[in-house]
C-alpha cells in the first residue's frame, strides 16, 4: 500500500510538472516577455518587445520618442531594424489564443480602473511617439478578452456609425476618466487642439466624450476656436458634451 502510494504521488508530481510547463507559450525569436496580466477567466494577456528593449530603456523611452541614440550600439538597428510590439492572449493551459502585430516597438496593457461597467476592460497603450513634433505620442485601445480576445473596443458616433475608440496623449491631446455626477459608469474625455486655417494661429479645439449606454459606448464631439496643449489646465468637465 505504501508503495502504491509513492508510485501515485510520482505520477501526480509529473502531471503538476507537465501542467506548470504547459502554461508558458513559448516566445516567438528575438522578442522578451515585457509585461504579463492575469484576466478573471485565468488566461493572460503578454505583451511582448524586441529582446534589445530593456524593462529600464522601455522606462526610460516611454512618450520620449525610441531611436538609434538610444542604444549603446545604433548601428545593429540598420542590419537588424527593431521588432514592432506584439499583444497575445494565452490561455491558462499556455495556447496562444490570439495575438496582434503593433506597429511599433513599445506598447503596455493595464486593467482599466473604470467604474462601472459589467466585465474587465483593459487599456493597451502604443507608444507612437515620433522624437520630435507635439501630435504623436502613446495611444490607447480598450480591450475586453473576455469577449472581444484582442479586438479593440470601437464607439457608436452621432451618425450611427461604428468607430474606433482610441484616446490620444500627445503635446496637444490628453483624456482622463470621469465619474458622472448622475451616476451610472465612468467616462472617457478627450481634448485636442489643431490647425484649423492658413494662419500660424488659427487653432481649434475638440472635445469629446465616450460613454458606456446600454452594452456599447457612444461617442459626442463639439469642437470651438482656440488653443490647447499639455501645459494648460485639462478643460473643465462643462466643456465637454
Amino acid at each position: 500500500m505504501q508503495r502504491s502510494n509513492r508510485w501515485g504521488a510520482l505520477a501526480l508530481f509529473i502531471a503538476l510538472a507537465g501542467s506548470s510547463a504547459m502554461a508558458w507559450a513559448e516566445l516567438p525569436a528575438g522578442y522578451r516577455l515585457a509585461q504579463k496580466l492575469v484576466t478573471p477567466d485565468g488566461s493572460v494577456l503578454q505583451v511582448l518587445e524586441d529582446q534589445r528593449i530593456s524593462a529600464q530603456l522601455h522606462s526610460d523611452s516611454w512618450g520620449n520618442g525610441l531611436d538609434e541614440d538610444s542604444f549603446d550600439e545604433p548601428g545593429d538597428l540598420v542590419d537588424s531594424p527593431l521588432r514592432e510590439a506584439q499583444v497575445r492572449l494565452v490561455s491558462a493551459s499556455g495556447e496562444v489564443i490570439a495575438h496582434e502585430n503593433l506597429g511599433y516597438p513599445l506598447a503596455q496593457v493595464e486593467k482599466a480602473p473604470l467604474k462601472g461597467l459589467p466585465e474587465p476592460v483593459y487599456f493597451l497603450t502604443i507608444d507612437q511617439t515620433a522624437p520630435m513634433g507635439s501630435y504623436s505620442g502613446p495611444a490607447t485601445q480598450l480591450l475586453l478578452p473576455d469577449k472581444q480576445q484582442l479586438k479593440p473596443l470601437s464607439y457608436q458616433g452621432t451618425d450611427g456609425k461604428a468607430q474606433a475608440l482610441t484616446l490620444a496623449q500627445t503635446g496637444k491631446a490628453a483624456w482622463m476618466i470621469a465619474t458622472p455626477a448622475s451616476g451610472g459608469a465612468d467616462e472617457l474625455l478627450q481634448v485636442s487642439s489643431f490647425m484649423d486655417g492658413d494662419g500660424e494661429d488659427d487653432f481649434a479645439t475638440r472635445y469629446q466624450t465616450y460613454r458606456f449606454v446600454d452594452g456599447q459606448w457612444h461617442g459626442a464631439s463639439s469642437q470651438k476656436k482656440g488653443y490647447w496643449d499639455m501645459e494648460s489646465a485639462f478643460p473643465a468637465r462643462t466643456a465637454f458634451p
